[in-house]
């Protein structure tokens, strides 16, 4: 049995030839369409996608404002990304036992390892199987902290009814796209949020912290743009969101057929 093993059809690479053949390789429409789209498929206000889950990890933790030595919450059954981007922020990371029936994060031994520094509970959905968020997000609630779920495996999972991606227990979202995942761009990611302020340091994160609102003079014209803060290239191009976009749609296809297997 292969790794991972992706699902291609014709009107997947249609859909890559269309952009190509088209004046936008990136930067362009199918980006926010995408967005779009992945937003309303999970429920959630507002969807940015970058160019692999473990940058749009990297993202949601910088958005968040935290300090260099704040620790955060999460599992060691996870991909060496969910620790690094807390790592690569500053803050550092503080495992917690997992459940063995389901291989996620044991809630009932969270709240033991908060300390005063912690800012952060990042639960990893195992194998598409959600964790607890309703006690999570009780805890996250009772001790004033963020919550970003790890749904890189999970795309198109319910808890209690809610698709996650839809952030009803949590800040913000995290998917990837690799191959090995229920859809794939090739490489690439998602942060989903219902949080305004959230997602516009999220679009400014992903392109060297750019923003082309004016906030000091009248803009000349399309090409007009500020530098606000510091960000990143973690652009995703037209090219994998217009896979994307052909993949999601037949997202829950792919799920039952797994289910199957």
């Amino acid at each position: 049995m292969p790794y991972g093993r992706h699902w291609i059809s014709d009107d997947d690479i249609q859909s890559v030839v269309d952009v190509l053949e088209s004046d936008w390789l990136t930067q362009g429409p199918k980006i926010e369409e995408f967005e779009k789209e992945i937003s309303a498929y999970c429920g959630s206000n507002y969807a940015v996608v970058f160019n692999s889950g473990t940058s749009a990890l990297h993202a949601a933790f910088s958005v968040l404002g935290l300090d260099k030595d704040d620790e955060f919450i999460t599992t060691p059954n996870t991909f060496v990304a969910t620790a690094n981007a807390g790592l690569h922020t500053g803050i550092k990371p503080i495992f917690v036992d997992i459940e063995e029936d389901t291989g996620n994060l044991n809630t009932s031994k969270v709240e033991e390892r908060i300390t005063e520094r912690t800012r952060l509970i990042v639960p990893v959905h195992y194998s598409g199987h959600p964790v607890d968020m309703g006690k999570i997000y009780e805890i996250a609630e009772r001790k004033n902290l963020y919550v970003i779920e790890d749904a890189c495996h999970a795309l198109g999972a319910k808890y209690k009814g809610y698709k996650t991606g839809g952030c009803n227990y949590s800040d913000m979202t995290v998917f990837s796209f690799h191959p090995v995942k229920h859809i794939t761009t090739g490489e690439g990611g998602a942060v989903l949020t219902n949080n305004k302020d959230f997602y516009k340091k999220l679009l400014m994160s992903r392109s060297h912290g750019i923003e082309k609102r004016s906030f000091i003079n009248k803009p000349d014209g399309d090409w007009y743009y500020e530098m606000q803060s510091l960000g990143y290239n973690y652009r995703m191009t037209d090219i994998q969101a217009a896979l994307g976009i052909s993949q999601l749609r037949k997202s829950d296809k792919f799920i039952d057929r797994r289910k199957e297997i």
